[in-house]
């Protein structure tokens, strides 16, 4: 046995002691709140949390350079230390389930609509979605006291951090709190609900932290234990492949039981281990050299080499090649895994599947026979290895175990944007805790834009007391947010409803004179007036002064700045070209697209509204679009003096870049909905056009939140070049069905589908598809 080996063994030992009860069965000494556990005599662990990474869908140069990075990781465990990493599976608790994300009744007419959403997300946690999957690792290490093991965790903390961060994960330090909480949920599985535990209490009381995580009984057997009213059993991995496929460990994990996988790594020092390879190589040389004696002795000068043995003689120049020459590391490493069962028969169904699939690698795990107890605690993050069937590795034959698979996101209280395409998990989406709230949504036509966002709304309207604003160029929204108690201003020529295009609160703008900002927004509308010649370094000079003029007059008693009141001014003015611009606006403003000429006589008051401009024309879609994005910025600066959030929702986004002085105002009002505590969006299927324009490349650079669906192939590739997307991770919005492709989620990319059930009056005021929109005005009668 090896110098290293040996120590931690004899470190470990200790007395064989019957545990008189389920407590005494916990091998955990002490418990301090930052996490670190007293496992045996001067022994102590600390568990951290590390996020998952899109390992399953990236390209098969992206695969080798994480292989590469977490060889490394590997290779940074401490030779004085034993590293435990776990995959952790647990089903998620329903009770739970329903207080952190179902939408609490109101008492109101939108009732029922909450109803049928959460009967939709109780559907959607059954099977392989009713799964969470968590990545730990554990530390173990014995040092003279806890101070001197608080300062080692702390720079391994460090190491490790940098390490995954390389990876594109993360640590999370795991508190007392939290590791008594994930011990619990593992004893006491289905009475997650039921975890309590306070230091300060447990202490005044003299209780052990033992009675707030143990189960009711601990039962065992030969080949399986009893935890309370559920079966568990241990399998250690007996025997490893060759060659091993970097996805074993994925299957593995992917059964729908309450799991956990572990893999105990003991690394040793580079100048030891050389020396045993150095040794072993020798022994090898001295057999072959003594079978040559032997065989010369018998006369027999042309004999061969026995294949093993010089099939021993290049394994062992192999290994010690890499030890020397290729930075690798010797390691020691066993694999248990535990799980659980509510029958007997469930549990040998489970086992044998767990062996199927390692079969199917050629590995081959077994059952551990009266080490059941043993295994238990050596599979649990706690620290401990009790069993003793080691191999000997190096870095890149463990690496090819790789933990990683696909990232999740489940943000407490986040809005249901579907379900994860490969592990089938609930995405629950909270932008806030992002760096930015900003988001797109993009695809081509049918791919599912507007049920999407439809899907966000009815979480924000019905679990949330947040400001909805919609501008709506296709009327695909007014009869959903009618139906849940919104409004809709219909804008069209001619129509009664009319939005002020010159409106302006308190606050409005980013300098300290207002009226700047607002000169630069009516720049923007003379542009469009103005197509496609632009406005000149004139015209601009003229249509500065009568605004900043219509807004002084008015700061004196003078009339409701209005568009017609700007006409009125530019007519005042001595240049001939100024009686030019009042005769481009006098459409506007006389004649029949005056509808953002005349003071507002709209209710802007009900929190959800949807700005209707389906029977706009054309002339004045873009137009219309300015306007309504200018009166959300009052809205937003109103709400933002409250200290209310407000949601913004901007379909055919892409019209606005089609001019330069559009194209500024817009990204100037980007930015401030953001600095104004808004969350806007912005949805167009001609992303191709949005990729034109510097500035909004630039938005979509910088957006946290972004919904790709299906997409056209030249968005493909100009998205895949923009966002950094490899082309395994762009199949997900190639050639897909409707409601399915990849989300950008912070430095997260998920593929995603998104289904809502058909029988149910929300899907009907959601859906779009010809044929089943008939329905939708029924519902809304």
């Amino acid at each position: 046995m090896m110098k290293t080996l040996r120590n931690l063994v004899r470190q470990d030992k200790k007395a064989f002691s019957i545990p008189r009860s389920v407590q005494q069965a916990i091998p955990i000494q002490t418990v301090w709140a930052d996490g670190i556990f007293q496992i045996g005599k001067g022994k102590f662990s600390k568990t951290y949390q590390f996020l998952d990474i899109n390992y399953a869908v990236a390209s098969r140069e992206d695969k080798e350079a994480m292989f590469l990075e977490y060889s490394e990781l590997l290779n940074a465990f401490d030779s004085g230390a034993t590293t435990k990493i776990t995959i952790s599976n647990r089903r998620i608790n329903r009770e739970s389930f329903q207080k952190q994300v179902l939408l609490p009744m109101k008492g109101d007419a939108q009732d029922k609509y909450r109803r049928e959403y959460n009967r939709m997300l109780l559907e959607r946690i059954t099977g392989s979605s009713s799964m969470m999957q968590e990545k730990y690792l554990t530390v173990s290490v014995f040092k003279k006291d806890v101070e001197e093991a608080r300062s080692y965790f702390a720079r391994m903390t460090a190491e490790f951090s940098g390490h995954l961060a390389r990876l594109g994960s993360k640590l999370l330090e795991v508190d007392g709190k939290e590791k008594l909480r994930l011990l619990h949920d593992f004893y006491r599985s289905g009475q997650e609900t039921e975890f309590f535990f306070d230091f300060s209490q447990f202490m005044r009381q003299g209780c052990s932290f033992k009675d707030a995580i143990c189960p009711d009984g601990l039962a065992l057997e030969g080949d399986c234990l009893q935890l309370g009213a559920r079966y568990g059993r241990v399998l250690f991995l007996r025997s490893y492949a060759s060659y091993i496929r970097d996805s074993m460990l994925s299957e593995l994990t992917a059964l729908s039981r309450n799991l956990m996988l572990s893999m105990d790594v003991i690394p040793i020092p580079t100048d030891e281990a050389v020396r045993e390879a150095e040794n072993r190589l020798l022994g090898v040389e001295t057999n072959i050299t003594n079978w040559q004696r032997r065989q010369n002795a018998n006369q027999n000068f042309s004999a061969v080499i026995p294949y093993d043995m010089e099939l021993q003689r290049n394994e062992t120049k192999e290994f010690l090649k890499d030890l020397t020459t290729r930075d690798q590391r010797m390691l020691f490493a066993v694999l248990t895994l535990v799980h659980t069962a509510d029958t007997r028969e469930q549990l040998d169904e489970d086992t044998d599947t767990l062996m199927t699939i390692a079969r199917k690698h050629l590995c081959q795990l077994s059952v551990l026979r009266f080490q059941q107890l043993d295994g238990l605690h050596t599979a649990l993050p706690i620290g401990h290895r009790k069993i003793q069937a080691l191999r000997t590795l190096t870095t890149e034959s463990l690496a090819v175990l790789m933990p990683f698979r696909v990232q999740e996101i489940q943000d407490p209280g986040g809005i249901y944007c579907g379900e994860n395409a490969i592990s089938h998990n609930l995405l629950l989406c909270d932008k806030s805790n992002l760096l930015n709230p900003n988001s797109f949504v993009l695809g081509v036509p049918g791919s599912g834009k507007s049920f999407f966002v439809k899907m966000m709304l009815i979480f924000l309207i019905l679990a949330t007391e947040d400001d909805i604003l919609i501008c709506d160029p296709e009327n695909e929204y007014a009869a959903l947010v009618q139906a849940l108690g919104g409004a809709v201003i219909r804008l069209a020529a001619g129509s009664r409803d009319h939005i002020n295009a010159m409106d302006m609160v308190e606050g409005y703008g980013d300098n300290s004179d207002p009226v700047v900002d607002k000169s630069e927004f009516i720049l923007s509308l003379f542009e469009q007036l103005n197509k496609p010649h632009g406005v000149g370094a004139k015209e601009k000079s003229i249509i500065d002064r009568c605004t900043e003029a219509v807004y002084r007059d008015y700061m004196e008693g003078g009339r409701i700045p209005t568009l017609c009141v700007l006409r009125d001014k530019l007519l005042e003015q001595e240049e001939p070209l100024a009686r030019e611009l009042a005769l481009e606006l006098e459409l506007f403003t006389e004649g029949s697209l005056d509808a953002f000429a005349h003071e507002t006589n709209v209710d802007m008051g009900n929190r959800v509204v949807v700005y209707d401009m389906m029977n706009l024309r054309d002339n004045l879609k873009t137009m219309g679009l300015l306007v309504i994005t200018d009166a959300m910025l009052n809205r937003v600066t109103e709400n933002w003096k409250k200290g209310r959030r407000t949601h913004i929702f901007l379909d055919e986004f892409h019209v606005v870049f089609e001019n330069e002085l559009s194209g500024q105002f817009f990204n100037s009002a980007w930015r401030r909905f953001r600095k104004r505590g808004a969350f806007p969006s912005a949805l167009t299927q001609n992303v191709d056009y949005l990729l034109d324009s510097a500035l909004a490349r630039s938005m979509l650079s910088n957006s946290e939140f972004i919904i790709m669906l299906n997409q056209a192939g030249p968005d493909r590739e100009r998205l895949a070049e923009l966002l950094n997307i490899s082309s395994e991770q762009m199949h997900y919005v190639t050639n897909v069905e409707a409601g399915c492709g990849l989300i950008r989620y912070g430095s997260s990319l998920v593929p995603f589908t998104s289904r809502f059930p058909k029988d149910t009056q929300l899907y009907q005021l959601m859906t779009t598809k010809p044929g089943e929109d008939g329905e939708t005005r029924k519902w809304i009668r």
